[in-house]
């Protein structure tokens, strides 16, 4: 799975996901990014997303066809195409951080968030991210995305005032490290939860809230009061909660 790639503004960078939007061509894709979908009302809606958040837009659009008589389809494109489809009346799933200059209402659906892999039983007492201190003698690995303030999990070590061995850093590398930790080869691993499966060799320690920095994801625009049997009310089903989950976003 691509891992995300998202960016940060300050020090909790969010994730938006909005969803249930499209275009007016025949091909199921949509047309035109800013071009609102007016086949919406046949229920031909199209959820505007990018690479980033492929795999969660289509496991949720996938779990909403599963029982719905107007489905609905996910086309991905690049993030300024994306963000102008939403800001022009499209549904989307996007990066929070991505929609500063977006007028339409959205909500959080997902938030992906950095915890600490250990092996199973925590052999080594992992409890918090001096784990990852530069004097540290354990062996360890720090995995995140990049941001325009530099890889989020590196970031989170060093805002907690913890010196950081630099070698120790690497991008996107979350899945590599899980499996090193499962394989005994590391005492612990600081990696960002979402798209990472989890064997039963390692479990995961949480990284204390005020320590962590969230990549929401948000879904717009939203309504009031979503109508019955919509994919905005999907959303806030246990079905939706249970696609975030399995991905690794906490709902």
């Amino acid at each position: 799975m691509r891992r995300m790639r998202l960016l940060a503004l300050g020090v909790a960078a969010a994730l938006a996901v909005s969803a249930c939007g499209g275009d007016d061509s025949d091909d199921g894709g949509g047309g035109s990014a800013g071009s609102v979908d007016d086949t919406a009302g046949q229920g031909l809606a199209t959820i505007n997303t990018v690479a980033e958040l492929e795999p969660l837009a289509q496991g949720l659009v996938d779990a909403y066809n599963a029982t719905s008589s107007a489905p609905v389809s996910v086309k991905v494109q690049a993030e300024e195409q994306a963000i102008e489809a939403v800001a022009t009346g499209n549904p989307g799933i996007l990066p929070a951080a991505w929609l500063q200059g977006v007028t339409a209402e959205s909500t959080d659906i997902g938030r992906n968030l950095a915890v600490i892999a250990v092996p199973t039983g925590n052999p080594s007492e992992v409890s918090g991210l001096d784990a990852f201190t530069n004097d540290s003698d354990l062996d360890t690995a720090v995995c995140g995305p990049d941001s325009p303030f530099g890889n989020l999990a590196a970031d989170i070590v060093m805002r907690a005032g913890l010196e950081l061995d630099p070698d120790k850093v690497g991008t996107d590398c979350e899945a590599d490290a899980v499996a090193r930790v499962a394989g005994g080869e590391l005492d612990a691993a600081l990696i960002y939860r979402a798209y990472v499966a989890i064997p039963p060799e390692v479990e995961l320690v949480d990284v204390p809230a005020d320590q962590n920095i969230v990549l929401d994801v948000r879904y717009l625009p939203t309504s009031d009061v979503p109508n019955s049997g919509s994919f905005e009310e999907f959303l806030a089903s246990d079905a939706a909660a249970q696609v975030l989950t399995e991905q690794g976003f906490l709902p």
